[in-house]
């Protein structure tokens, strides 16, 4: 019955947050019983013409409304970047590459990619809330700017 009257409360809270505007999917405090999972994210930032690009900033945002990103690393010589993001919610990872080291390397845009996070194979789960560790890859070539 409690776990009934707690469904009850989120989903009343949300719709009136919707109905206000407001938007509450991943920015909400994570409660006990929310379910969440651990992601390993690597991947090369190329340029166009498939040489690798350092220097590039790799940052996470937590809902497409919000303009707060936090850093996850910036990628080494070889063009590389890892990070490691534990999300509670699990519909996908939004991931911006901004260029910061002005013209050292080549001036590029920054990009964002949406990786949907359904299709990433879950391992080590404990059958509950925590729903395990996955891998992604993830490799994006950047626009130079004109």
């Amino acid at each position: 019955m409690r776990i009934l009257y707690l469904k009850l409360k989120h989903w009343l809270i949300a719709l009136a947050a919707a109905a206000l505007g407001m938007n509450i999917s991943c920015e909400m405090p994570v409660e006990y019983g929310t379910p969440e999972a651990t992601y390993h994210v690597k991947g090369t930032v190329t340029a166009p013409n498939g040489s690798s690009v350092s220097g590039i900033k790799v940052s996470h945002r937590r809902s497409y409304h919000s303009d707060y990103s936090s850093p996850l690393d910036t990628t080494d010589a070889q063009g590389n970047y890892k990070a490691t993001l534990n999300r509670v919610c699990l519909d996908s990872i939004r991931l911006t590459f901004s260029d910061i080291d002005s013209n050292e390397n080549g001036s590029y845009r920054d990009t964002s990619l949406v990786v949907p996070t359904h299709d990433i194979h879950l391992s080590g789960g404990d059958g509950h809330w925590y729903q395990g560790e996955g891998n992604v890859n993830v490799n994006v070539t950047l626009t130079p700017k004109s």
